[in-house]
């Protein structure tokens, strides 16, 4: 039985990428369901489907015979929910997979980390603020360089100095595949190309 101090829920709902629930004191936490494999992997009607039990503790799924206690959610949040906030500052394109998520071999691998308890694919939320800001960064400095590229070569196309540019960038190893592809896409748009 929980504590009568304990965080009680009073209503909970759920869409397709998130839950929210609402506190007896007032509060309104948004949880993404991505923070929790075990409902990313059900079907969608399935994952939304969550009740509170009665005494606003828990929050169950029945369908998947699966629930969460408010109280250890509301312990693991502070870190999760800073997890969000340098999510949602970064652009929705942005790559959360940088490097592939599978190794070859003869035995099939997966490329994750064991991270604060939780297996991890891909760029944690910080990571990826960080190699954001870096790539946002990088198509910033790069419009001078792209604007006297044109201007010293005003015969080539923007496709080939565009090329030029990304060639560049590959050189100095400094992002990955993916990472430049959307860097060149965001100068794209700093340029107004």
């Amino acid at each position: 039985m929980s504590s009568p101090t304990e965080p009680r829920v009073t209503a909970v709902t759920g869409d397709a990428e998130s839950f929210t629930i609402w506190l007896n004191d007032g509060h309104e936490y948004r949880v993404p369901f991505r923070w929790f494999p075990w409902l990313l992997t059900a079907a969608s009607q399935t994952m939304t489907a969550v009740r509170v039990s009665a005494d606003g503790a828990t929050l169950h799924w029945d369908g998947l015979n699966e629930a969460i206690s408010v109280s250890q959610l509301l312990k693991e949040s502070s870190e999760l929910l800073l997890d969000e906030k340098l999510a949602t500052q970064v652009s929705r394109d942005f790559p959360w997979d940088t490097t592939p998520a599978s190794l070859a071999g003869a035995q099939p691998k997966a490329a994750g980390r064991m991270i604060a308890g939780r297996f991890v694919v891909g760029l944690t939320a910080p990571e990826r603020f960080e190699r954001w800001q870096m790539c946002e960064d990088l198509a910033r400095q790069l419009v001078p360089v792209t604007v006297k590229d044109t201007v010293d070569f005003p015969q080539q196309s923007r496709e080939v100095t565009l090329s030029r540019v990304r060639r560049g960038v590959e050189s100095k190893g400094w992002t990955s595949v993916v990472e430049t592809d959307w860097m060149l896409k965001r100068l794209r748009t700093l340029l107004g190309w």
